[in-house]
């Protein structure tokens, strides 16, 4: 997270949207505090997932989600309203 001056944070603001918006099929969000860019009332259009500890550790690979989830459209409808 960018602690200095506005065009520091701006830029991190820029990346993640760069991040999200070129997932072709999934998208990973892995942080560790949450952005700053993505305010309490849009949590509920994640779906939040632990890696079993074996995973973390990197004893085996992790499992494939049986969740579809159409990020691109629930973020079009969230900008939308702006």
């Amino acid at each position: 997270m960018a602690t200095g001056n506005s065009a520091q944070i701006e830029e991190e603001r820029r990346l993640l949207y760069v991040a999200m918006t070129r997932a072709k099929e999934h998208l990973y969000l892995v942080q560790a505090p949450r952005s700053r860019f993505l305010p309490d009332h849009i949590l509920p259009l994640f779906t939040r997932t632990i890696a079993p500890i074996a995973v973390l550790a990197g004893n085996t690979p992790a499992p494939q989600s049986a969740v579809t989830i159409d990020i691109g459209a629930r973020l079009r409808g969230m900008w939308a309203d702006v």
